[in-house]
């Protein structure tokens, strides 16, 4: 992706391990489930010094606002997001992805690949989250417009922001560990078969879902009391306190999954 890298798992000979136990499941030793929790821990607290995480956070809080707007395209020009209407799910993923590129390019000495992934993982969120309520047969441009719109309220702000963090750690951990599976996968090792991969990302999704779980009420109530009782203007500085306080949650939710030693 060209920009600094994530690093090395802080300790790397328990890669098989976390493997093993998110493909045969079982529970976790004391050190390995420290392992996992580094992992997302980490990554989360250094994506919050990276503007295309903190734009792609910020983006998912005001797009909902921008669509429940009189004027779509001047509301999305003032985020950022150009002045045209969406007329279907495709354009608006467009146009939210150039918003992010542009933040990747313009801040290009502070982003690192942990922004890359962030990207992925908001437009993974907004993406499901949107095409969720549209209906099924010839969706229009109102019908784009109103289901966007719908993810302003609290409730659904915290079902997207709970997605949105949870990619983002899975994709950390995906970012750490396949590009090892090639020493894990065969006879006799960790993985003995591309079935057992199948599993291993079916539980990392689950792994990284119910560790973020906590993110729902937390930010349904942030959102709640910064926008609708105080009636903020809520900027990329919120954003990333918001995300700064989802961080410690998230990882004291991690500390608390930790098995027998």
């Amino acid at each position: 992706m060209g920009h600094q890298r994530l690093g090395k798992l802080p300790t790397h000979r328990y890669l098989p391990d976390i493997v093993r136990y998110l493909v045969k499941g079982g529970t976790p030793t004391a050190h390995l489930v420290e392992q996992i929790t580094e992992v997302g821990r980490d990554a989360l607290k250094r994506a919050l010094k990276d503007p295309v995480f903190v734009e792609a956070l910020w983006l998912l809080i005001r797009l909902p606002q921008a669509a429940a707007s009189k004027d779509f395209g001047a509301a999305l020009a003032e985020i950022g997001m150009g002045a045209h209407r969406p007329t279907s799910v495709a354009e608006l993923m467009v146009a939210f992805d150039n918003a992010l590129e542009r933040v990747q390019r313009r801040e290009h000495r502070d982003a690192t690949d942990l922004g890359e992934i962030a990207r992925q993982a908001a437009l993974t969120a907004l993406g499901d989250a949107v095409r969720a309520g549209m209906p099924m047969w010839s969706p229009t441009a109102d019908d784009v417009q109103a289901s966007v719109a719908a993810l302003r309220s609290p409730e659904k702000f915290g079902a997207l922001a709970h997605h949105f963090h949870a990619n983002t750690v899975e994709r950390v951990i995906h970012y750490y560990v396949d590009r090892n599976l090639h020493e894990l996968v065969g006879a006799d090792r960790v993985v003995s078969s591309v079935h057992d991969l199948a599993t291993y990302d079916s539980a990392i999704r689950r792994h990284c879902m119910e560790a973020a779980l906590i993110m729902r009420a937390f930010a349904r109530d942030w959102l709640g009391k910064n926008l609708y009782r105080d009636g903020k203007d809520i900027s990329k500085n919120d954003a990333r306190k918001f995300s700064a306080y989802a961080v410690e949650k998230i990882s004291i939710e991690l500390k608390n999954r930790k098995g027998p030693n």
